[in-house]
């Protein structure tokens, strides 16, 4: 049986106090036939009943054996209990200290296995841990060519008591949707990046012009010397947080919806992607009248003065909602000493993390998260992990791993990311899952575990040789480089400045080491993967030889390689591929929609 990886448990892994004794194996599948079933409550709903094909049909594609799902125990077969109270009625533990992403991998006897989450959420992701952890699953890139199932003639749970919660309570990564039925959705859905908080632009909604417009203008900004009321889908303007019943205003209509959605946890209340604030001289006499770090009006105070009184408001009548806003721009840094934030509000801090490689950004980004951990107990980073239009492998695999430790260790409890996923890129979207799960876990040995299921033990040093050459690039080279930039938010990805550092021996090389693992390769289905990151490095090549050609940093200028074009059109319907081949178009041929 091959080796499989095991993650530690995370918050919480610990053993369980259990009446009926110690657990032992549970034999599962033994010489190809099925000896335990999957048990579910008569009454389970459609996410557990269908989590409970899910765990069959892999069990299935990995042994041959068909597991039945039945809704009680059969006698002289074991059962794999999934969200299933039976067996924890039979324990002494509670579910209280679960988040409601975690799960709980307990043996009951040799007869027994429950998989139980303290939401459906958590007892889904369970079933996918216990797919990852004891079949060797792995969901390495979008659609089937992705997947990995290793094949077995026996499947023997060892004895397992496991608990496990996420360190980072929410792991969105755009534009990733888990409840979309596509590839990308399925792959993330697998991974478990999974949204648990609203925090993103939303005050256009909050104070829709539809709204307030007429009844009250004096909510909107006064700027440049004139009153700005703005009109439907103009998005470029904040609101006056100091206008009076501004405040009851965005209340109200906050209870109102959690009336309507009580189901929803948490609202945003993310500014605009603006920088026109009031200039009211109500609104200035509530700043510090500097500016930040960013060289911005500092609008911190004025802005959670605002937040604060909605969030207390609101929690009178819903005391458990949560409240995601954005540490953007002008709310950069946190409020003067003078200004608390409201304990259901969760700031998430906006930068680019990769230049954690840089000493001096590492020690800014270090200080103004802790800043900001010392006024709110609830702190999410918000990064730009940006794939998809960039026309080499953006990858940065050991600093991921380094500022997502310390993201733990410092009380960064939320993260979001504008991923936006180039397959190309290989491991990277999915590292930065098992990351977001564990930071603790090993980035080498995960990225050992990624080169070996894609292309095999041969083909695997090749590809790290690879995806080594390019981590080198980011995190070293381009460094030196005027494209790079410590003091903005992020990096200029649609600026092709960053080729101009790339050494034409980079090329060769990459070109060298993919064709290579792709002959080196196993299998077919390994082949076949190895074949989508060449799909990806032949226009990256492309791109790069453009660019030498026009000598210019403007990307339009690639629509005259013929070549380019021509492999772009190639892959416009490919399944991987798509969503990152149609921003390059776009980047590449602005007119197009």
């Amino acid at each position: 049986m091959r080796k499989i990886l095991f993650t530690s448990a995370l918050i919480l892994n610990f053993i369980l106090f259990s009446k009926s004794g110690a657990c032992s194996p549970v034999t599962i599948i033994k010489d190809g036939h099925a000896v335990a079933n999957i048990i579910i409550d008569d009454n389970a709903g459609a996410q557990i009943a269908n989590v409970a094909k899910i765990l069959q049909y892999y069990v299935k594609m990995s042994t041959g054996a068909t597991l039945k799902i039945q809704n009680k125990a059969v006698p002289d077969f074991a059962s794999i209990y999934i969200g299933n109270a039976f067996l924890y009625k039979l324990e002494n533990f509670s579910l209280r200290n679960l988040d409601q992403d975690g799960y709980i991998l307990k043996g009951h006897g040799n007869k027994g296995f429950m998989i139980l989450g303290k939401t459906d959420w958590g007892t889904e992701f369970g079933v996918y841990e216990f797919l990852e952890r004891f079949l060797g699953v792995r969901w390495l890139m979008p659609t089937d060519i992705g997947i990995d199932i290793p094949k077995l003639t026996n499947l023997v749970i060892p004895e397992s008591n496991i608990v496990e919660s996420p360190v980072y309570l929410s792991r969105s990564l755009s534009p990733i949707d888990i409840e979309e039925n596509t590839p990308l959705g399925q792959w993330g859905r697998f991974n478990r990046a999974k949204k648990n908080i609203e925090f993103h632009h939303n005050l256009d909604k909050l104070f829709d012009v539809n709204d307030f417009s007429k009844s009250n203008p004096n909510f909107y900004s006064t700027f440049n010397n004139a009153k700005k009321v703005p009109i439907k889908g103009d998005y470029n303007w904040q609101p006056n947080f100091s206008a009076p019943g501004i405040v009851d205003s965005a209340a109200q209509k906050i209870i109102k919806f959690f009336s309507k959605n009580p189901n929803n946890n948490s609202y945003s209340l993310g500014m605009n992607d603006s920088r026109n604030f009031d200039e009211s001289a109500a609104s200035l006499q509530r700043r510090i009248g500097k500016k930040n770090i960013l060289g911005l009006e500092n609008i911190s105070d004025d802005y959670f003065l605002w937040a604060n009184e909605v969030v207390k408001r609101v929690n009178a009548v819903y005391p458990n909602k949560i409240f995601g806003t954005l540490a953007y721009n002008n709310l950069f840094e946190p409020p003067s000493k003078n200004i608390g934030i409201n304990g259901n509000i969760v700031p998430f801090i906006t930068n680019e993390r990769m230049r954690w490689s840089n000493p001096g950004f590492k020690i800014k980004d270090m200080l103004l998260s802790q800043n900001w951990t010392n006024k709110s107990k609830n702190v999410g980073w918000y990064d730009y992990c940006y794939g998809f239009c960039y026309l080499v492998p953006k990858v940065w695999f050991h600093t991921m791993g380094e500022y997502l430790k310390w993201g733990k260790d410092h009380n960064i409890k939320y993260y979001y990311a504008e991923l936006y996923p180039n397959w190309g890129e290989g491991p990277k979207p999915w590292l930065l899952t098992k990351l977001l799960w564990n930071p603790d876990q090993n980035v080498d040995v995960l990225l050992d575990d990624w080169y070996n299921r894609v292309g095999g033990k041969k083909a695997s040093p090749k590809l790290r040789k690879y995806f080594e050459l390019w981590e080198g690039f980011w995190e070293n080279d381009i460094q030196k480089s005027s494209w790079y930039d410590v003091d903005k938010q992020y990096l200029k990805f649609n600026d092709l400045g960053y080729m101009n550092n790339i050494p034409m021996d980079y090329i060769t090389q990459s070109d060298q080491l993919l064709n290579d693992a792709y002959n080196l390769a196993d299998s077919p289905i390994r082949k076949k993967r190895v074949e989508e990151l060449l799909k990806m490095w032949n226009i990256y090549k492309l791109a790069f030889l453009a660019k030498m050609k026009y000598k210019t940093k403007d990307l339009p200028t690639l629509k005259f390689s013929e070549d380019l074009m021509a492999a772009l059109n190639q892959l416009k319907n490919d399944s991987i591929h798509v969503n990152s081949v149609d921003r390059i178009l776009i980047y590449i041929n602005p007119t197009r929609k």
